[in-house]
């Protein structure tokens, strides 16, 4: 039985590496559970869009290490008028060797790390946008935690990524199975977007993901 979970860690190292090594010119957000450095000191999301008024109670639900994760969801905060749950867990990761294949390992074998418990109650919400950094191509175990927990609670709901340059279908289909809840819109954000050339796609998803979600108008 050691003997084969050793050899289990140890495919899960080297698939983590080989993302690792695929990762390199954008980062290694969506393979690591390293800080990213993609997010800092972005423009005012309201410089871009008008702030939403429409009297519907919101709830953004995220988990971020470092500033690009964090950054998106301030941004849904700032612009809907959100609450904001930041998603806590009860030991806090390092950024070393052994914490990165331990992360990787989690995420690619879909292993739920335990949280500290939730404040807010997502059924008292109008809606939720739950937001996930994406690590070894997997949902991030505090994410996949809280979605479990909050299996059938949530109101219309919308699921973002935020990854280094990984297609946000396969994580958004992790994000439903383990809510139960279908998103009304997904968005996935890459490091690219987070550059200042690429402010304009950066913003028209927030928008597009607002109207196509919660049917919300005039952002612009």
């Amino acid at each position: 039985m050691r003997k084969a979970n050793i050899a289990v860690l140890l495919l899960a190292t080297l698939a983590v590496a080989s993302g690792c090594a695929s990762g390199e010119k954008s980062g290694t957000a969506d393979v690591v559970s390293s800080p990213s450095a993609s997010g800092k000191e972005m423009p005012t999301i309201t410089d871009s869009l008008k702030p939403v008024g429409d009297g519907a109670r919101t709830l953004v639900v995220y988990f971020s290490q470092g500033a690009a994760t964090r950054s998106v969801a301030e941004d849904f905060g700032i612009l809907l008028g959100a609450d904001m749950e930041p998603i806590v867990e009860k030991k806090t990761r390092s950024t070393g060797l052994f914490s990165f294949m331990r992360s990787g390992y989690q995420a690619t074998f879909k292993i739920a790390s335990p949280i500290v418990s939730p404040v807010r109650d997502p059924s008292s919400y109008d809606r939720v946008i739950v937001l996930t950094p994406v690590w070894s191509w997997n949902l991030c175990p505090p994410v996949r935690s809280w979605l479990r927990l909050m299996k059938g609670k949530l109101p219309a709901a919308a699921f973002v990524t935020v990854s280094g340059d990984t297609d946000p279908d396969k994580i958004v289909a992790a994000m439903a199975k383990e809510s139960g809840t279908e998103p009304r819109a997904v968005a996935g954000f890459r490091d690219k977007d987070f550059l200042p050339e690429n402010r304009a796609v950066y913003v028209g998803k927030i928008a597009e993901l607002c109207m196509a979600g919660f049917g919300i108008a005039g952002l612009r």
